[in-house]
């Protein structure tokens, strides 16, 4: 009598490291250089700097404690992340805003990971469309890729639906998906 086997054809892979990132609002640009040169020295050397961007506005939610700056800027990292490692990097930033807050109280720094598909934050606030990590660090979904552009989510913070903001992510997204094929 013959054997059936069967065939699994489902199997677990590990995808390729996500391309690293931090929303850094400010009103001090020193401050600003001093977060950057900390980064680098805990993440790794900076890969783009943004240009000045549209002030970040904080949610509803997050209004109770968050005073934001009135500069933007986005800074992305040559080390790629594993998804998993985002609630650490939010506890990583979390330290390195304690220390650079006597210097600049508006300083909020909020990281990030592109992916082929998509445009993923960290936060410490919990909301209907987050999703719960550890650590007390939530992800939400920013931005999709679906017919050739970035879409954004109607649940992101206004920031993500500048136009700079999608130009530099639509950048950073083909820099990375150039990267990994």
């Amino acid at each position: 009598m013959k054997k059936n086997k069967l065939i699994n054809r489902e199997s677990l892979t590990r995808p390729p490291g996500s391309s690293f990132f931090i929303v850094v609002s400010f009103n001090e640009t020193e401050t600003y250089y001093k977060l950057k040169s900390m980064g680098e020295k805990k993440f790794s050397e900076s890969l783009y700097e943004s240009i000045p961007m549209p002030s970040w506005v904080p949610e509803e939610n997050e209004k109770i404690s968050v005073y934001p700056g009135s500069n933007t800027r986005i800074l992305s990292f040559k080390r790629r992340i594993n998804r998993e490692e985002l609630p650490d990097i939010k506890k990583s930033c979390i330290q390195i805003r304690e220390k650079l807050l006597s210097e600049d109280e508006t300083l909020l720094i909020i990281p990030g990971y592109v992916t082929a598909h998509n445009v993923v934050i960290a936060s410490a606030f919990d909301d209907y469309h987050r999703v719960y990590l550890f650590h007390g660090v939530f992800a939400e979904i920013i931005y999709k890729y679906e017919k050739q552009r970035l879409i954004v989510q109607e649940t992101a913070p206004r920031f993500f639906a500048t136009k700079e903001s999608v130009y530099f992510f639509s950048n950073l997204r083909e820099s990375y998906v150039q990267s990994i094929q």
